[in-house]
């Protein structure tokens, strides 16, 4: 069965990819910011359905819903997989700050970096400083921006350490930061190991693990937006946490990750 649906979803995958690089070469040079994102909407739907996921919202008190969550917002957002990011474009199109190796990602990589993402060079404080007056631009322009604080992905079953310096950039524009927490269950409950993007895995391993799997389901949780002038980068990134934490009844990890513990060597 799982050779079967890879061999079914793989090409309807393929030609998601190649329409939606069709449409951002050709198409978005030619219209507004709105048509834009209504596409990159449709089309993250279209790959998460692809990919065999289905996603439902859990609702929490002082919460708009993702779709509603206006410009010039700040998402913060735990980190298990790359199909995190469609998963929360699928709802609410954003400027997603990830790591420069996913702009070589073959297809992947190309739209990505042609739908208004960020990329930033791990490890490099000059290139943080630099995003962080980029995200700044951005959010005063009225875009959405997300990150994932947790620098890295984890296997779900933890929260990492939240790093602030990116957060640094909603605190000079004065933005709302939304916590936005995710959770991939297989069909009997449980985490889904399918989903996971750790350790050494490859993305070509990562995609067919996901393409194989059974169906999964992506819980989408959005917490209430942390505002407050006098909280500091440190205070948001904790507030985030805790919170995220509790709605995913996840422990926290403060262990560094080995290769974010590489990268601070550097």
């Amino acid at each position: 069965m799982n050779r079967l649906r890879l061999a079914l979803r793989l090409p309807l995958l393929i030609g998601l990819l190649v329409g939606g690089l069709a449409t951002v070469l050709l198409l978005f040079p030619l219209v507004g910011t709105g048509l834009q994102r209504a596409a990159i909407r449709r089309w993250s739907r279209l790959l998460v359905r692809a990919c065999g996921v289905t996603v439902s919202f859990a609702d929490h008190p002082g919460a708009r819903p993702l779709a509603e969550l206006p410009g010039g917002s700040f998402v913060v957002s735990n980190h298990i997989s790359w199909i995190d990011i469609f998963v929360i474009n699928s709802q609410c199109p954003a400027a997603f700050v990830a790591k420069a190796e996913i702009a070589a990602w073959p297809l992947v990589g190309t739209l990505v970096a042609r739908t208004g993402n960020l990329f930033i060079e791990r490890g490099r404080r000059h290139a943080v400083h630099r995003m962080i007056e980029r995200i700044v631009h951005q959010l005063a322009a009225g875009s959405r921006v997300a990150v994932f604080p947790e620098g890295t992905t984890s296997d779900g079953l933890r929260l990492l350490p939240f790093h602030a310096n990116l957060v640094e950039a909603a605190v000079r524009a004065r933005a709302p930061v939304v916590p936005v927490g995710l959770r991939y269950l297989d069909p009997n409950g449980q985490p889904s190991a399918a989903i996971r993007f750790v350790g050494d895995t490859t993305f070509v391993e990562s995609l067919c693990a996901v393409l194989s799997q059974s169906r999964v389901h992506c819980e989408l949780h959005v917490l209430a937006a942390i505002v407050g002038p006098d909280l500091s980068r440190h205070d948001i990134v904790e507030q985030a946490r805790a919170a995220l934490a509790q709605c995913l009844a996840l422990p926290l990890d403060d262990t560094l990750p080995e290769n974010l513990r590489e990268l601070r060597r550097a």
